[in-house]
């Protein structure tokens, strides 16, 4: 047996840890393999409306005054940095001064470390068909950076004028975009499709909709995200801090509760398996067990203010799920993974917080269905809504107009050459046409 003691145990663990991290950094930023564009039979010439990329939740750095980064960096892996917004009424006003930077992943590399992947994955797939970041002309995307903490509808607001400032910088003022909305950023794209610059309480108007040209929604949780409720009820570790993302700073963000699901998705499970009828998006649901912001020893003011974040979340359920009384004027995709075991359901024994990790190979099955790890297939295609029961393919997502699945996973799902042929199909071609027979 070797024995590794004093100084040579030194060099043994420096030796391991610098191992691991170019094994890290290999496996980040490695080249991955790409679909050929060319195969589309679209010349790089072919006129194509600009693109617009729309993150998802943690997806865009977030800038102190001074422009110092407090998300996402080194700094957050030891809870360097707070992120919490204030617990102030009304939510449009919960503001700390903190603004949107650049997209993770490809602004700065170090956000491929802790697994930011997509955004990597997506410009390099657009760069390579001809597309040019912020060009004045020709084949050009852009990203629209926001707030990800924040309110869903006002996000989806923010992204409206975005667009009418891009049309105003290009001179074009009938200029129309494509969207691609990643995770909740998909979500944030259909709330602006459907609304425009209405609130989400409304009648659908497709309000959004003479600035869009097409619109792609990848992995986006149609249908809610356990991961969601998983944090607000025990935050989330970020490297080896836990109070960069505590639950009491999850408590803060707006746009977390707009992510749990419906009751229809019937999130949570009694100990044998059947639904309970517990309504996440109801502020009396959270008080009766304690969870979250209504925990023992959180402050009133969190109280109220997750209070109204549930509410506010009920209203952008709503907008979503709404049925619109005409079609949808613009090609939607719908792009995702369905060949991973995805968490879609948590385990409640009487007035506890929630299990989300099955105990025995029976919970396992119940627990977890096809996805790609963080999203389910079901959560994709909003099959909770009413009118999934009558489309062949459970789609509730009522303006979509084609649907693609890949084999890949949450964050590396643009690394895969057949979603990358959807997402361009979507992109270059002269209707923006993904794979597969129409949803309608």
């Amino acid at each position: 047996m070797v024995r590794v003691e004093g100084r040579g145990y030194g060099k043994f663990v420096a030796g391991f840890a610098a191992g691991a991290l170019a094994a890290v950094l290999y496996e980040a930023l490695r080249p991955r393999r790409g679909f050929d564009h060319t195969l589309l039979g679209a010349h790089d010439d072919t006129p194509v409306p600009p693109v617009v990329i729309v993150p998802g939740i943690l997806g865009s750095q977030l800038l102190d005054a001074r422009g110092r980064e407090t998300w996402l960096g080194l700094g957050n892996m030891v809870g360097a940095h707070a992120i919490a917004l204030p617990a102030q009424l009304p939510l449009e006003e919960a503001r700390d001064g903190l603004v949107p930077g650049g997209l993770l992943g490809v602004d700065h590399i170090l956000p491929r470390l802790f697994g930011f992947s997509e955004y990597g994955d997506l410009v390099s797939v657009l760069e390579r068909a001809g597309f040019v970041r912020n060009s004045p002309g020709g084949r050009s995307y852009s990203v629209y950076a926001y707030d990800w903490r924040r309110d869903l509808a006002e996000s989806a607001r923010g992204l409206g004028r975005y667009l009418e400032r891009l049309a105003h910088e290009r001179g074009t003022p009938d200029a129309r975009f494509t969207v691609i909305g990643h995770s909740m950023g998909g979500l944030v794209a259909r709330l602006h499709l459907r609304f425009g610059s209405d609130d989400p309480t409304g009648p659908v108007t497709w309000g959004g909709a003479p600035r869009v040209a097409r619109l792609v929604v990848a992995t986006a949780p149609n249908g809610g995200s356990l991961p969601a409720l998983e944090a607000l009820l025990n935050g989330a570790p970020v490297g080896f801090s836990t109070t960069t993302l505590a639950a009491s700073v999850c408590a803060t963000f707006p746009s977390l509760y707009a992510l749990l699901p419906p009751p229809a998705a019937h999130p949570l499970l009694d100990g044998t398996g059947a639904p309970l009828a517990i309504d996440l998006l109801n502020p009396a649901a959270w008080e009766q067990h304690g969870w979250g912001a209504f925990a023992a020893g959180r402050s009133p003011d969190l109280r109220e203010y997750a209070r109204a974040a549930l509410f506010r979340a009920r209203d952008v359920r709503g907008g979503l799920d709404r049925a619109p009384q005409a079609p949808c004027p613009v090609p939607v995709a719908l792009l995702g993974g369905d060949t991973l075991p995805t968490l879609a359901h948590g385990v409640l024994n009487g007035r506890g917080v929630p299990r989300f990790v099955p105990e025995n190979p029976r919970e396992t099955a119940l627990l977890y269905e096809a996805g790609d790890g963080r999203v389910t297939r079901a959560s994709l295609l909003a099959s909770h809504v009413e009118t999934a029961h009558d489309d062949a393919d459970d789609c509730g997502v009522q303006e979509a107009s084609r649907l693609a699945f890949g084999d890949g996973d949450h964050h590396g799902l643009f690394a895969e050459p057949g979603v990358q042929s959807a997402l361009l199909r979507a992109v270059v071609t002269r209707r923006g046409v993904v794979g597969g027979r129409p949803l309608r």
